[in-house]
């Protein structure tokens, strides 16, 4: 989601801050969708926090 090419606690802090500070969005949008939904929501935070934490599985529609 931060453009950086790795899946990290970077990602989720971004889409904390765009989807509840203002920040500015994912370039393209779709590369914060974790979880193939089409939307960047909640559940996108809760999928990597899975991945990341949980030993979930990894994000398989993020687009660069």
């Amino acid at each position: 989601a931060n453009s950086d090419g790795k899946v990290d606690l970077g990602d989720l802090v971004f889409l904390i801050n765009y989807l509840y500070k203002g920040g500015p969005p994912p370039v393209p949008l779709a590369s914060g969708d974790a979880n193939c939904d089409d939307v960047v929501n909640l559940g996108d935070l809760v999928y990597l926090i899975n991945y990341l934490y949980k030993s979930g599985p990894p994000p398989q529609c993020l687009k660069e």
